[in-house]
């Protein structure tokens, strides 16, 4: 019984798998370093809406950084380079046409949108969850006699 208990409170986002230091190692990171992280940011995804804004953001980052490991290989007239223009806001979507340094460009994109993610509420829900299962451990591990 009270197996089936832990398994209902148990986090569907896969934090519940995570070390003490690795938790407290996702809290210090900074945007930019988290979204660098792809196990953290597939933890993320797990833990946001379906339909939210920020996984539309996420794979802007993607699709961005994506162009940027080979910016030369980029072609500028591809059908999947216009899309991912078009899903852009304007001024971006004109950055990305009118200057010449397209890393830049693209730099500007991830920057934007990185920005955009760690102000919504989905991050900050995220940030008070993982915060949360931080102290949490941290209390069993007291109680427990266990000093990390």
């Amino acid at each position: 019984m009270s197996n089936r208990v832990v398994e209902c409170i148990k986090c569907f986002c896969g934090c519940d798998e995570l070390t003490k230091d690795r938790i407290q190692e996702l809290l210090y990171k900074k945007i930019h370093g988290f979204l660098n992280d792809e196990p953290a940011v597939a933890m993320f995804e797990k833990f946001i809406p379906p339909d939210s804004r920020t996984h539309k953001h996420i794979g802007i980052i993607r699709q961005a950084k994506h162009y940027q490991e080979d910016v030369t290989q980029v072609d500028k007239s591809s059908d999947e380079w216009e899309e991912f223009g078009e899903d852009l806001e304007e001024h971006l979507e004109d950055e990305l046409k009118e200057n010449d340094d397209t890393r830049e460009a693209l730099e500007k994109v991830i920057f934007h949108y990185s920005k955009k993610i760690e102000v919504s509420q989905d991050y900050t829900n995220f940030q008070q969850n993982l915060k949360a299962k931080y102290k949490n451990r941290f209390k069993q591990m007291k109680r427990s006699g266990v000093t990390s």
